[in-house]
């Protein structure tokens, strides 16, 4: 059986369509969809309707992420209450779906476990895993930390690799969760890096992301498992190209880019970069905010636009 784990497209259409052919091509069997399907790209639509699609044929699971959340949170509201300019995105995705994607989205699991009937492992699907994302943070795991370690010193991703590693079974924590895990296959999402991690009988898997790369390459990511009888396993990361710049286009010439501009922008640089720029920004929001007093998101107005004057894209916080 081979597996394709597909993670944080981010309403990026076109990645997720390359990444499909890929997968198909590569005989993929089933596939596995980690969430966060929307938010930064105008396309979340659909998106959407790919992955109704793939559980309609019944050949795929799908778990949601944290962006999923924000719409079960927004339905809740009257829409004259979506003052805030920070969440303009989350305000025009959610209204670019149809009703009936987001009851969809809504209604998926937080997580799931699917039993792969070759070697008889469980593998486990949750979006966000506190085992890597974790407080204290394990710098090699957040994508912050990536931008500004490759910035100093460029590495391959087979040394990634090693020293993510290394940094997982360093931390005392982490060691002690892995021993309380059964033994199984692990995979999870959202912080836009792409690794795989053996250990103790386990496998840990994060695709990386397939519309939103953070690793340093602007090409769509996901991962490929291949489980066989008796036990043997494979891992294949893949990327994947896209048209970049026919993306920025479509982007920039959206309703999503003529309502949250700010956010267009970023996202931009992000898409020819593969670098993370949304989370550096959020974090200045968050210290904007805080010397006027908001220890909390979101920030009103008046902090958010002098928040935006005095954002430098490329300052990044030393190590």
């Amino acid at each position: 059986m081979i597996y394709a784990i597909i993670s944080d497209i981010h309403g990026n259409y076109p990645a997720l369509e390359a990444v499909l052919a890929d997968a198909e091509a590569q005989g993929a069997d089933k596939y596995l969809f980690l969430g966060d399907y929307y938010r930064n790209y105008p396309w979340g639509n659909e998106v959407a309707e790919t992955l109704r699609m793939f559980h309609a044929n019944k050949n795929a699971a799908i778990i949601r992420g944290n962006n999923e959340n924000y719409l079960i949170g927004l339905s809740g509201q009257g829409q004259g209450a979506w003052e805030y300019e920070q969440f303009k995105l989350v305000y025009y995705c959610y209204r670019s779906f149809s009703p009936e994607n987001i009851e969809f989205l809504k209604s998926l699991p937080e997580t799931a476990t699917v039993c792969d009937m070759g070697d008889g492992c469980d593998i486990h699907l949750i979006h966000n895993s506190t085992l890597f994302i974790r407080s204290p943070r394990i710098v090699c795991f957040s994508s912050i930390a990536f931008r500004r370690m490759a910035m100093t010193a460029p590495f391959t991703h087979e040394e990634y690799l090693t020293r993510a590693r290394e940094a997982l079974l360093s931390s005392p924590d982490a060691l002690r969760e892995i021993g309380e895990l059964p033994e199984g296959i692990y995979l999870h999402g959202h912080n836009h890096l792409q690794y795989h991690i053996e250990f103790g009988g386990s496998l840990f898997i994060n695709p990386g992301s397939c519309g939103d790369p953070c690793d340093g390459s602007p090409t769509a990511a996901y991962t490929l498992l291949e489980c066989r009888p008796g036990g043997s396993r494979t891992v294949t990361e893949r990327r994947v190209t896209f048209d970049l710049e026919a993306t920025a286009s479509g982007l920039r010439g959206s309703a999503l880019a003529t309502e949250a501009p700010v956010w267009a922008g970023i996202i931009e640089k992000q898409l020819m970069s593969g670098y993370d720029y949304f989370g550096p920004f959020v974090m200045h929001i968050g210290e904007v905010g805080r010397k006027h007093g908001q220890e909390h998101m979101p920030v009103t107005n008046d902090v958010w636009e002098e928040a935006v004057a005095t954002w430098d894209p490329e300052y990044l916080k030393p190590l």
